[in-house]
């Protein structure tokens, strides 16, 4: 009954209000959900702006990055290279990884030469190998690729025989360390 009497007040006060009253009803209703939907959104956009902005603020309170000189990242180079002591094991390395890829290395030919405008030694290997060819060029992709301070200055290669599987090669490297003090 309740209902019935709500409908019946409202029928009353539509029919008493007109035209106009009804539509400025219904315009009042229309703002008021305009309002509760599109505020909120608009609010949301503010809040994230907000934040945006604190995030800014902070980051622009945090000291600046200093970079380094020219001189001290050409120091911080020369310091990443192995020591001149170190050679040793760094042949024991290039020979492993020659074995574990089952290329053959015959004895070597080695020179040093210091810059002396460069605290780096520069040691030259004359390698002569035997392998095929995946083998050998598996076994520099190694070198290369895990002994950063190794370059690959020359490489030869030479077939012994048209149906031989096995390839001939010299291979200069270049190892490069830091002199002793």
């Amino acid at each position: 009954m309740n209902c019935s009497r709500w409908r019946e007040s409202a029928g009353r006060s539509a029919r008493a209000a007109g035209l106009p009253g009804v539509l400025g009803i219904t315009l009042a209703l229309a703002a008021l959900s305009f309002d509760l939907s599109g505020n909120q959104a608009l609010e949301a956009e503010a809040d994230a702006l907000h934040q945006q902005t604190r995030a800014t603020e902070r980051r622009l309170r945090q000291p600046a990055r200093v970079e380094p000189s020219a001189r001290a990242r050409l120091e911080a180079f020369n310091a990443s290279f192995p020591e001149a002591g170190s050679l040793p094991e760094l042949l024991g390395r290039l020979h492993g990884h020659a074995l574990a890829r089952g290329v053959q290395l015959d004895k070597a030919d080695y020179r040093s030469a210091a810059d002396p405008q460069s605290p780096l030694e520069r040691i030259s290997l004359e390698l002569p190998a035997r392998g095929a060819y995946v083998l050998l060029r598996a076994w520099l992709d190694d070198v290369l690729a895990e002994m950063p301070e190794v370059a690959l200055e020359h490489l030869s290669l030479r077939r012994p025989a048209m149906d031989a599987m096995e390839l001939e090669a010299r291979v200069r490297l270049v190892i490069l360390v830091r002199r002793g003090a």
